[in-house]
């Protein structure tokens, strides 16, 4: 007797902007319709399982669909629903945020240690540092501003649960993995950031760019606006995240046989400037470069010499820093120190070496 299958149809490729990715509900688990699938047909854009139907009949269905800007979609389906690949119709088909409330005791299956181990990271480490961040925004009264394909770090910072299942949908830990480290390399820029105003006590934010009646933080990589301008004793003083000298700056490793690092993490210059291009006509140099480093030194050490020591030679500021999360060895610091680069490692809330970062800081702008 032939057991009677289904099929169902995801998209491949464009994690957190594609979709749909079917999860089934097992007990207090997330299950990727994978698991159930008796044959797996992928294709160049798509990959269609083929699944019997009595190992999900009368299960609930979640489907997690993203616009190309990375917009999150809810849906309740059941296997009953499909037709041809496709869902006819759905229970409802909402945001996340709307529906979190049914799904927040449920957990995705996780295979990979690592996976949950960065998770457990998240929670201790980086969400303290979004609390830190959205508390000085209000105490500070700007509003950061998430501009472009930004999604899951606004998930983040906005509703940390929703977060976690818009990630956590695509369909296979290495994207999770993958996704998640660039939510955090944001996340830890965006403090180092904050630490950076508060070593050089600023007074208030300004700027052409009013979003709600408050001046903004931008957040867009290599955006041809700074990231924010602030009042300081040390006068006005202008911040770049991901710094980008000019739009078309990343084709430059066209031309070249091996990557070409063109985005400084955070960069700080003297003055107003609104627009990155008036900053670099302007022919002033940098004052700070600061290279945030989220990930074990192990895993960032190759970048001295491809990425951090080449910065410095393009770019020429007038001081450079590294902030790491983690432990750097002494004589990592001291081969660095040597080339006029200063590391503060093991910088994280409530860490002593953030007065050590104050002070840095403080020095070399009273040097400048």
């Amino acid at each position: 007797m032939n057991t009677k299958t289904t099929i169902i149809i995801e998209e491949i490729g464009r994690g957190t902007r594609g979709g749909p990715y079917f999860y089934v509900v097992d007990g207090k688990e997330l299950v990727h319709i994978s698991d159930y699938a008796s044959r797996r047909m992928p294709g160049k854009y798509v990959v269609v399982y083929e699944i019997p139907m009595e190992k999900i009949v009368g299960k609930v269905l979640y489907c997690f669909d993203f616009s190309r800007r990375g917009g999150a979609l809810l849906r309740k389906c059941k296997i009953e629903d499909f037709e041809d690949g496709y869902p006819k119709k759905y229970e409802y088909s909402e945001s996340p945020g709307k529906r979190i409330h049914e799904i927040c005791d449920l957990e995705f299956r996780v295979r990979d240690p690592k996976l949950l181990s960065l998770i457990t990271q998240f929670k201790q480490l980086f969400m303290p540092m979004i609390q830190e961040i959205k508390q000085y925004e209000r105490m500070r009264g700007f509003k950061i501003l998430f501009v472009g394909y930004q999604g899951r770090l606004r998930d983040a910072f906005e509703n940390p649960e929703v977060y976690y299942f818009t990630f956590m949908s695509l369909p296979n830990d290495r994207s999770r993995i993958n996704s998640l480290k660039v939510t955090r390399r944001w996340i830890y820029q965006l403090w180092i950031l904050k630490l950076l105003c508060d070593a050089l006590r600023v007074s208030e934010f300004k700027g052409h760019n009013i979003y709600e009646g408050k001046p903004r933080w931008w957040i867009e990589q290599g955006s041809d606006i700074s990231t924010a301008i602030a009042r300081t004793p040390f006068g006005d003083i202008t911040f770049w995240l991901e710094f980008q000298p000019s739009r078309d700056a990343h084709m430059l490793g066209m031309f070249t046989e091996r990557r070409v690092s063109i985005r400084p993490d955070i960069v700080v210059a003297k003055g107003c400037f609104e627009w990155t291009e008036e900053f670099v006509n302007s022919k002033r140099r940098i004052d700070l470069i600061i290279e945030c480093k989220e990930d074990p030194f192990n895993a960032w050490r190759n970048e001295i010499e491809s990425q951090i020591l080449p910065y410095q030679e393009t770019f020429k500021p007038n001081n450079f820093i590294i902030a790491s999360l983690e432990h750097v060895p002494d004589t990592e610091k001291k081969y660095l120190e040597r080339r006029g680069i200063r590391v503060v490692d093991d910088l994280r809330v409530n860490s002593r070496n953030i007065i050590t970062f104050y002070n840095l800081v403080r020095e070399q702008f009273k040097m400048s």
